[in-house]
């Protein structure tokens, strides 16, 4: 399929510097840290991996590579890269949003006649449509985290620390079968899960405290994302009413997910609930995103996103109230757009207000 797109901007290459969509492209995953790796792709289908000497072996082993060019430490990557990319082009495809200043420095020096064209979005259209294939591994990912926190939550006790909570879930997780999370488990209680982006800490976790919960799985290299919240004990009616506020939100954009459909509208069927709520500023983020080998990959579900819904794009949809000395609220849940055109849940936990 990038062929095709090289071929429709008549392209003479591309090289991929991204660790994710180079996985995606090749199968290898890997991540370079400050070292450089790199795919070059011809327009006639010749593929050069390069790749940081120490991880040769591993490299070696991915299928449909024509050619593995390991690059020691301390050489130069720019003209080992130069040295195997053949002559002058008259276009190549770059990703931009990834590229290093000094690396774009570095090639409009070697190929001075070249222009360099972005490609970033033709990269992120192919992976922003899921195959049956991916998408299962995503649902399987999320199956495991259902698991993790059904089995944590039995462990939460009132005096427990929002970090003793993280480290049961993340334990859970690997006994559930998943190969780890996909990032920094988040638990946030009281007060402090009105921050839409906070880190755990230390806070002990008091009868009436909301607390959230954002969490994911890595299962063979693709994430799930989910986000669930409590209540210790019976909480207030206010509580009650941002989280039922929330449910509805979240119900009413996966309602909202009809082929065809702007994403736009999605991210307005959750907010206008919310805003006739009287929540309307306390909802300050997009309503999702994709997710795939990334936590966070195309589409970006906004309300200036016209794109189509369309066939295949896997997505977070995770409305949320936050309000300042009171706690928030968030329900994020994964979607698959079938090949059906229906909008499959992959994360299954319940939704209906729990309390702990």
């Amino acid at each position: 399929m990038l062929l095709e797109k090289l071929e429709k901007k008549a392209l003479g290459a591309a090289l991929v510097v991204s660790p994710a969509s180079i996985a995606y492209l090749t199968g290898f995953r890997s991540d370079p840290m400050e070292r450089f790796m790199a795919l070059w792709i011809r327009a006639d289908g010749t593929t050069i991996l390069y790749v940081p000497e120490l991880d040769e072996t591993k490299a070696s082993m991915i299928q449909g590579i024509d050619r593995l060019v390991p690059i020691p430490d301390g050489k130069p990557a720019i003209e080992v890269l130069r040295g195997n990319c053949g002559g002058e082009l008259q276009r190549c495809g770059i990703e931009k949003e990834t590229l290093k200043w000094k690396m774009a420095e570095q090639l409009v020096y070697l190929w001075p006649d070249t222009e360099f064209v972005d490609i970033d979005s033709d990269i992120g259209q192919m992976r922003g449509c899921k195959t049956r294939t991916e998408a299962d591994l995503v649902k399987a990912a999320a199956g495991f985290g259902d698991a993790a926190l059904e089995a944590a939550l039995r462990f939460f006790r009132r005096g427990m620390k929002e970090r003793e909570l993280a480290e049961e879930i993340d334990r859970q997780i690997i006994l559930a079968g998943g190969d780890g999370p996909a990032f920094k488990t988040t638990v946030l209680g009281g007060e402090r899960s009105a921050l839409p982006h906070g880190e755990t800490s230390e806070y002990v976790i008091v009868d009436g405290d909301i607390v959230l919960v954002d969490m994911g799985v890595v299962h063979k290299g693709y994430l799930s994302d989910m986000t669930r919240t409590f209540l210790v004990g019976h909480g207030t009616a206010e509580q009650e009413r941002m989280y039922e506020t929330v449910l509805e939100g979240n119900r009413r954009a996966i309602a909202a997910l009809q082929l065809g459909a702007p994403l736009a509208s999605v991210d307005e069927a959750a907010r206008s609930w919310i805003r006739s709520r009287g929540y309307g500023e306390q909802f300050p983020h997009r309503v999702g995103h994709g997710l795939g080998i990334e936590i966070h990959e195309p589409p970006s579900v906004h309300g200036w996103n016209e794109q189509p819904i369309v066939s295949g794009m896997l997505l977070t949809i995770e409305p949320g109230i936050y309000i300042p000395g009171l706690g928030g609220v968030r329900i994020e849940d994964d979607l698959y757009v079938n090949e059906d055109g229906f909008a499959e849940q992959l994360t299954r936990f319940p939704k209906s207000l729990k309390r702990l």
